[in-house]
């Protein structure tokens, strides 16, 4: 819905001017050569259902595994600070482990009695998500290794005989306000989608008879992964496209969603990170495939440095990085890889929660005030559908880009956009809301490690002014006479951009 304001130009470019940047002044900072805004229409946004954003493997049980010796971190301390920190969702990763459990008669009594343990656990958790509002999906190990031979050795016909056994009225987790779903799979190749498939298909019917709202927790591969993850049956290797293919058609309908991991930020042994070029034409690819099916897009963000080559965060703007750039392509839920880890920061590959003793690192101030951000504008963001990407580089022309060459479907024009300037990389995502109006979300696409600002100016048509999201505030600036705005972005920065006539 719109309405319109009456504010004195003088009090809007006192705003952008509060608001500027370390780099300077922004160019609507001065009443010269500006646009006269006076009863512009504002649009103002309903509450909407509010972006996801999500802690995996978050507080948990004492001593998980039964040899890792962590303090019981399932207390209202640790709950509380996962609220503050803007967290809604908490994917469980430890609790419900079977360590040292009998194995029971025949395989049927051992998923018993490992359910069990799932569901004592899963209630200790739900309990204090209820109290501090936070969605919880539970991780109950048969469950998610269902099919898993060597464990379990359940055949596909035995699902339904299983799973019901497994969701029965004395299944009490179920019942939780704050019972989000359970965790199904992590990273299947095509030759568990049959199986998945079943799995989900019994699981939703079972939901729907008890008339829960549970969801199947399933994450997917990104393009980097290794043609054998991607295979099909007997290990044959499959393309990602093959991969993707089969998931929208064969699982995609079941869920609603593509939810996949995709880690941008490497060590580097010279220059002290290396950034996957990959990332953009990933996410491209997948937010095309959501909105030609109308499944929403949810990412995975890297917290946590570790074994694979992965680095350790080091700014705000490696958060706001992955954030903004995630949100660039419509994703509705973040999820943080890993909340709670079980290393220090003097240690590395650490997380935002110290799982051994409980200790926060300095990552969780870091996500803390980016979550806070985009809490604060997501009704605005989500009363908007992506619509496509547009890319741009700070090379000599004809310089390949290495950051963009793989991008299959670049807008090379939008009618509302003219010339557009940078210093560094950016890419600007274009959104359209029901009534086709429309928003942008502008990002300096640099790794954020090297602390380098980008100068962005861009040519706006047919408005006048700017509603800007920027670190969490709103700010409405005029444009320039030319119908241009000059951004002055730190590293990592993102801004939603709506165009106002």
């Amino acid at each position: 819905m719109r309405r319109k304001i009456a504010i004195a130009l003088s009090a809007l470019l006192m705003c952008s001017t509060l608001c500027g940047c370390k780099g300077g002044e922004e160019s609507s900072s001065s009443l010269k050569g500006k646009m006269d805004i006076t009863g512009i229409e504002i649009p103002t946004f309903e509450e909407t259902k509010g972006v996801t954003i999500a802690a995996y493997a978050g507080p948990t049980v004492e001593n998980w595994s039964m040899s890792s010796r962590n303090i019981n971190t399932l207390t209202d301390e640790h709950f509380k600070k996962l609220q503050e920190a803007g967290f809604n969702t908490l994917v469980a990763l430890h609790e419900g482990a079977p360590g040292g459990l009998p194995q029971g008669s025949n395989k049927f009594e051992k998923i018993e009695i490992q359910s069990a343990r799932a569901e004592e656990h899963a209630m200790r958790a739900l309990t204090l998500a209820e109290k501090y509002d936070i969605k919880y999906y539970v991780r109950d190990w048969p469950f998610y290794d269902l099919a898993n031979e060597k464990d379990y050795n359940i055949s596909i016909e035995e699902y339904e005989q299983v799973l019901r056994k497994m969701f029965d009225d004395d299944n009490p987790y179920i019942l939780s306000s704050a019972y989000a779903g359970n965790f199904g799979r992590d990273e299947p190749g095509i030759d568990q989608y049959d199986e998945l498939a079943a799995q989900i298909k019994i699981y939703n019917q079972i939901m729907d008879e008890k008339g829960i709202d549970g969801e199947f927790l399933l994450n997917m591969l990104p393009v980097y992964g290794s043609l054998e993850a991607f295979g099909g049956p007997n290990g044959k290797p499959a393309t990602y496209q093959e991969y993707l293919d089969r998931y929208f058609e064969e699982l995609a309908p079941l869920l609603g969603y593509f939810s996949y991991d995709f880690y941008p930020f490497k060590q580097d042994k010279i220059k002290g990170s290396a950034m996957r070029t990959t990332l953009v034409s990933n996410l491209e690819m997948l937010a095309s495939r959501c909105k030609e099916g109308g499944y929403e897009l949810r990412c995975f963000i890297q917290s946590q440095g570790d074994y694979t080559g992965l680095r350790d965060l080091t700014s705000v703007g490696d958060f706001r990085f992955q954030i903004y750039t995630n949100l660039a392509f419509g994703a509705k839920s973040l999820t943080y890889y890993e909340y709670g880890t079980f290393k220090s920061v003097d240690e590395g590959e650490f997380g935002l929660l110290n799982l051994k003793d409980g200790t926060y690192s300095y990552t969780y101030d870091l996500v803390k005030q980016v979550n806070h951000e985009v809490l604060a504008f997501e009704d605005a963001y989500l009363n908007y559908n992506y619509d496509g990407i547009m890319c741009f580089s700070s090379l000599p022309a004809g310089t390949i880009n290495a950051n963009f060459r793989s991008v299959n479907n670049i807008m090379k024009t939008h009618p509302r956009i003219g010339n557009v300037k940078v210093t560094e990389d950016a890419i600007m995502s274009a959104f359209k809301d029901a009534e086709g109006n429309d928003a942008f979300m502008l990002v300096n696409y640099t790794d954020p490690y090297f602390d380098k600002d980008n100068t962005v100016t861009v040519e706006f048509k047919d408005a006048r002014a700017l509603l800007m999201y920027r670190f969490g505030k709103q700010e409405v600036v005029p444009l320039n006479t030319d119908g241009t705005y000059t951004f002055q972005l730190y590293p990592g920065e993102g801004r939603f951009i709506i165009p106002l006539k």
